[in-house]
Order: C-alpha cells, then sequence, then structure tokens
C-alpha cells in the first residue's frame, strides 16, 4: 500500500509546486516521477526507464500534432489570415459559445484525439470574442466537450480499448445508441452552464470583397486527406492524423511569403517545444505510476470496501488520477477487471459506461490535457481545476449515474 501514501504525497508536491513556487510544468512534474518511484520502493534503474519510456510515449504520440497544429496557427497569425477565417466564421454563426462547444466535439473523435483538436481550433477560437473571460471560455469549452465524445463515443479509442482488452462481443456500435445521447446531453449542459459567462451576441460580419481564402487550405488539406483515408481502403495511410497535419503545415507554408515562413517556424518551433515539454513530463510521471505496484494496490483496497457494481468506476477514476492519459486509463482499468472473475455479472454496456465515467475523473496535474490547457489559457492552477477538471469531473458522475440505470435495469 506504499504507493497509495506515494499518490498522495506525490499530489501535493506537484500543487506545491506549481501554485507556490511556479516551477515549470516540466521540471515538477520529472521531479514529482523520482519522488513517487522513491517514496514506491522502486529500484532507481525501473524509475528512469519508466520516466524516459513515459516521457517518450507521449512524445511520438503527440510530438507530430503539436508541431503542426502550433506552425500551422503561427502561419495563419503571421500573415494575418487567422482574422479573415474569424470574418468568415462570424458570417455564419452568431453564438461562438456554441460553435466552440460543437466544434470540439464533432472533432475529437475523426481525428481520434481531443488534444489535436483543441490544437487546431484553439487559434481561431481566441479571435472569436474581443472580450478577453470569453476567449477563454470558448477554449474550455471547446476543450471540455471534446474530451466528452473522445471518452464516450465508438469508435474513439477511450471505449474501443475498453471493449477490445474486456473481449466483449456483439456489436460495439451498439454502446452510441447509449453514449451519443448521453454525450450529447453532457454538452448541452456545459453549453449552458457556461452561456452566462459570455458577452451579448455580438452583429454578424459581413464578408468582405476580395477575402484571401487561402487560409482555409491546410484546414480543407487535413481534412480531405482523413475524408479520402477513411473511405478509399488502398489510401489509409492518409487517414494517418501525423501525415495529414504536417500536409496541413506544407500547405500552409507554401502559401506565404519567406520571411512570414521563417518568423512563424521560428516562433512556432518554441512555443510547440515548451508544450511538448510540458506534455512529456506528464507522461513521465504516468509512466512511472503504471510501473508500480500502484493499479494492484488500488484493486486490493478496492474489493474490500465496495461493491462490484461500482468497482469498475473507481479502479478507472484512480487509475486516471495517477496517470493521466484516458486511453492508458481504459487498457489498464480494462486488464485489471479481466482478472476479477466477479466482474462478469455486470452488464457489458454499463461496464463499458463505468469505465468511460472513471476516465473522466480528476483530470489533474498527471493529465497532460490540463497543462496544455493552463498554457494556452495563460490561466492560474486554481482556474484550470474550476473549468476543466470539475466539469469533467461532473461529467464522470452523470455517466456513472447512466450505467448504474442500465446494471439496475432487467
Amino acid at each position: 500500500m506504499e504507493t497509495l501514501i506515494a499518490f498522495a504525497v506525490a499530489l501535493v508536491v506537484i500543487t506545491v509546486a506549481s501554485l507556490r513556487y511556479r516551477l515549470p510544468p516540466f521540471l515538477t512534474l520529472v521531479g514529482t516521477s523520482v519522488l513517487f518511484g522513491f517514496l514506491a520502493g522502486m529500484p532507481a534503474e525501473t524509475v528512469i526507464a519508466a520516466i524516459t519510456g513515459g516521457a517518450g510515449r507521449i512524445f511520438s504520440i503527440l510530438a507530430i500534432v503539436i508541431f503542426c497544429g502550433v506552425g500551422i496557427a503561427q502561419v495563419l497569425r503571421e500573415s494575418g489570415r487567422v482574422e479573415g477565417i474569424v470574418a468568415d466564421i462570424r458570417g455564419l454563426v452568431r453564438r461562438p459559445l456554441a460553435t466552440a462547444g460543437t466544434a470540439g466535439y464533432l472533432l475529437s473523435v475523426p481525428l481520434m484525439c481531443g488534444i489535436t483538436s483543441f490544437v487546431i481550433l484553439a487559434p481561431i477560437l481566441t479571435h472569436l470574442s474581443s472580450d478577453g473571460r470569453a476567449s477563454k471560455t470558448l477554449l474550455y469549452c471547446a476543450g471540455v466537450a471534446g474530451m466528452i465524445s473522445y471518452v464516450l463515443l465508438y469508435p474513439a479509442p477511450v471505449v474501443y480499448s475498453t471493449i477490445t482488452a474486456l473481449g466483449l462481443s456483439g456489436r460495439p456500435w451498439d454502446i452510441d445508441l447509449v453514449a451519443l445521447p448521453l454525450s450529447l446531453l453532457l454538452l448541452a449542459g456545459l453549453l449552458l452552464a457556461m452561456r452566462g459567462r459570455m458577452p451579448p451576441a455580438e452583429e454578424a460580419e459581413e464578408p468582405a470583397a476580395g477575402r484571401n481564402r487561402r487560409a482555409w487550405l491546410p484546414f480543407i488539406v487535413i481534412l480531405g486527406m482523413l475524408a479520402i483515408g477513411s473511405l478509399v481502403p488502398p489510401l489509409h495511410a492518409l487517414a494517418n492524423i501525423n501525415l495529414a497535419l504536417l500536409a496541413g503545415l506544407f500547405a500552409a507554408l507554401a502559401t506565404v511569403p519567406g520571411d512570414v515562413r521563417e518568423k512563424a517556424l521560428t516562433r512556432g518551433t518554441k512555443n510547440a517545444g515548451i508544450i511538448i515539454f510540458d506534455l512529456a513530463g506528464a507522461g513521465a510521471l504516468g509512466g512511472v505510476i503504471a510501473a508500480s505496484t500502484f493499479p494492484a494496490d488500488v484493486t486490493a483496497l478496492v474489493l474490500g470496501f465496495l461493491p462490484v457494481t461500482i468497482l469498475p468506476f473507481v479502479i478507472a477514476a484512480l487509475v486516471q488520477a495517477a496517470q493521466g492519459s484516458r486511453v492508458v486509463t481504459a487498457a489498464v482499468t480494462a486488464a485489471i477487471l479481466a482478472t476479477i472473475p466477479a466482474v462478469t455479472a455486470i452488464d457489458p454496456l454499463a461496464l463499458v459506461l463505468m469505465v468511460s465515467a472513471g476516465a473522466f475523473m480528476f483530470s489533474y496535474v498527471s493529465d497532460p490535457f490540463f497543462w496544455l490547457l493552463k498554457r494556452t489559457t495563460g490561466d492560474d492552477f486554481s482556474a484550470v481545476v474550476r473549468n476543466y477538471t470539475l466539469p469533467l469531473s461532473i461529467a464522470g458522475l452523470v455517466t456513472l449515474a447512466a450505467a448504474l440505470v442500465i446494471q439496475a435495469v432487467p
């Protein structure tokens, strides 16, 4: 049980280091990873391997995505094309909040990553309102909305990992018969909760004559490659998000003058590097905790006090708090549940929803998206907790309630 104590100490250390001493996230998270490994009694070699492996895994998954997304955003800023995109959107939509939430919700599933959709949307959303507080609200709305669909809908990676790891038979798409209306309900609740933070809707802007439509080219290239790769089997490689974003970045760079290209790449590389290091730090902490006996200790603790019907949710919530990755949460939780025969008594649909509910919970310092939101919004630690961690935890509790209803109905 020493890993549970080590985990509690790690959370306290990260919170104090971030709030009181304002240390950079990468340094805080990697340092805490070493501290956790020491307190958990792990060999030094294992700790270092877990840190580098966890950081490397995040880098391999998100490095190209972040670099290209930030690069495209910087090209649009340096060339002044963001304003054109915003004006086009304002010409069609008078409610920026609904636009942000809907876009985040819809993009995260085809892109297979809530972070990717956020990186693409962020430079546009920040210009949809002239009010600074409202712009941050739009960013949080898109981020939370993206996580709602990413965690609940099949074939997004969270539900896919749960179904695959548990070997659930039947038609996996059936999960969406419940998850889709549930996710839409959560999205509607999110929009209602955030509506009071937005100023009155601004008048729609008439498109200016001669506006540069090449601003949309990177997004057309990205979505076009994803669509072609998904619909044409021989060209399936085009649906790879890394290739699609690389193509989008090259399309953006090809349409601007050399001086703009150089300035955008210089500033974009700097910004992307900071974001990637922050995310890699969260990956390092998650790697060390996952390599420890934390999952086994959590299972042993929970089994002694809680009924089996709520066990999947509690294990998933604790694993999510420990390592931050929702896909890892689904895979690790499913692997643990597969060793507990009593879990077979739970309705398969309820079981999947309970794991997803746990993946919503405690999206805190080990969550890479937490640090991306903090850096993008410029908010302090507590503000990110209020606007990101708490809404997702509420979504988790609502999802748990739906799972318990399904389990209770014969």
